[in-house]
């Protein structure tokens, strides 16, 4: 880990994006990206022709697309995009999926939380989060939920943190390698927390909310199954719950003698979320497939894509 600061000012910052058939929101969402940060690279995961053409235009100058010729996950997506930024120079790399809106004031309040805590942790600095604001709908209308904040300083420790607006150099990011591309999707934000952790260096997150992030896709829940209640959650296809349960398995099995509580605390998360959908969510039937195959896939060690006979 380097021993001084890299040079950190906002032309030093390569903004990379995640994309797979992205949405109006996720459009949105990266719109706000490129009007901020001095480069862009945008990874795209093999989206479909109709995403591709209202990704094309994006191209410019400061803007690089990448189209994969497969999807190979947020980890694979997030490896070849910081190698693409690495290769046009880039020193610092601010890491994104495509569900998250940043501001004018996102880039300069990370650069300032980061100079302020490497002032104080120096090389034991792995990498810096983002604290964010919930994007949720009610009715027809976005509204944005809150975050917890401090008032004492820029930046804390103790939480986990979304890869989605994460800051990191070029050196860490070496020091510390890849993205676990087995994983493929989901908890590798946690793996490569809990490697820097192992590997005694400190994980910051910003005090106060930088950024806006909207986790999964919000339905309204039909009355009958919400106690007459018109109820707004984060949904995620079955899919999407067997990489979470799948992947919780392996990294339980790497993690858990040496940060029990971290991996307890993700283990109740995943216990919470799979019941509410099991409660809230339609097509119960699927769900409870994918997570009977993800229990069992977990258990024997699998990792990668899904490419199972079952489709979810």
């Amino acid at each position: 880990m380097p021993s001084a600061l890299p040079e950190l000012t906002p032309a030093a910052i390569c903004a990379v994006i995640v994309t797979y058939n992205p949405d109006d929101f996720s459009l949105q969402a990266i719109r706000t990206i490129v009007d901020e940060a001095a480069h862009v690279v945008i990874l795209d995961n093999h989206s479909g022709e109709p995403s591709l053409q209202k990704l094309r235009p994006l191209k410019s100058d400061k803007v690089t697309l990448v189209e994969n010729a497969e999807n190979t996950g947020i980890a694979g997506g997030l490896n070849r995009g910081i190698q693409t930024a690495a290769e046009k120079g880039y020193p610092w790399f601010l890491l994104f999926d495509q569900d998250t809106k940043i501001s004018p004031a996102t880039i300069p309040a990370l650069i300032d939380a980061y100079a302020h805590c490497f002032s104080e942790l120096g090389e034991k600095l792995g990498f810096l989060g983002s604290n964010f604001q919930l994007h949720v709908t009610q009715g027809d209308q976005a509204v944005e939920g809150t975050a917890p904040v401090g008032q004492d300083k820029p930046w804390s420790t103790g939480h986990l943190v979304l890869t989605s607006g994460t800051l990191i150099n070029e050196q860490n990011f070496q020091a510390l390698g890849p993205f676990r591309e087995d994983f493929f999707i989901d908890h590798v934000d946690h793996e490569y927390q809990l490697r820097a952790l192992r590997r005694g260096l400190v994980v910051a997150r910003t005090e106060r909310p930088v950024v806006i992030h909207r986790l999964g896709l919000q339905h309204k829940r039909r009355a009958w199954l919400a106690l007459g209640q018109k109820k707004m959650t984060g949904y995620y296809s079955p899919l999407r719950r067997y990489y979470q349960i799948r992947n919780f398995a392996a990294l339980a099995r790497e993690y858990e003698d040496e940060f029990p509580e971290i991996i307890g605390f993700i283990r109740k998360s995943i216990k919470r979320e799979t019941l509410r959908a099991l409660k809230y969510e339609g097509g119960r039937g699927k769900n409870l497939v994918s997570i009977w195959l993800a229990l069992r896939d977990g258990r024997r060690g699998i990792t990668g894509k899904y490419n199972g006979r079952t489709a979810l």
